[in-house]
């Protein structure tokens, strides 16, 4: 059974939502890559920088790929979203403030 993306604004201005399924999850992340996309705010990057340490030192990952989205008030622009996709086996994204 798939899930159902929602506009919660109301007003989306790209693709309409609609019907989606989860990615596969994996099991471990042992020698993995794994993508951290800050989204610009204050402090996003420490977050994640702190995040990337733990998910070292206590889940095995491999290799750490650092991204900012442009600008945190728009979503993630598509080539940057396919790049990353392209070069980890996993992303974590956090805000700040």
């Amino acid at each position: 059974m798939g899930s159902v993306l929602v506009d919660p604004t109301g007003a989306s201005k790209g693709p309409t939502p609609g019907a989606f399924s989860l990615a596969p999850r994996r099991r471990d992340l042992a020698g993995t890559t794994v993508g951290l996309l800050a989204n610009t705010k204050y402090n996003s990057d420490t977050l994640l920088d702190a995040i990337g340490e733990l998910l070292r030192e206590r889940y095995g990952v491999a290799r750490l790929v650092a991204e900012r989205k442009p600008y945190f008030g728009r979503p993630l622009p598509e080539e940057m979203a396919t790049d990353l996709a392209s070069r980890c086996d996993a992303v974590v994204t956090a805000i700040g403030d």
